[in-house]
């Protein structure tokens, strides 16, 4: 996700929704949930407006 994000903003894309999907993911590796499948994000996106 992080060379996505890099690669969008070098070609003046917007980055948002992939930096939006990073950090939901780098909070469910936190989580503990890091072996887990991409679902477990369905969690962190009812978390997010939690903060």
């Amino acid at each position: 996700m992080e060379h996505l994000i890099e690669e969008s903003e070098a070609v003046g894309v917007n980055a948002e929704l992939p930096k939006l999907l990073k950090t939901m993911a780098d909070r469910a590796i936190a989580a503990g949930h890091g072996k887990e499948q991409y679902p477990v994000l369905i969690e962190e996106f009812g978390e997010s407006g939690n903060e």
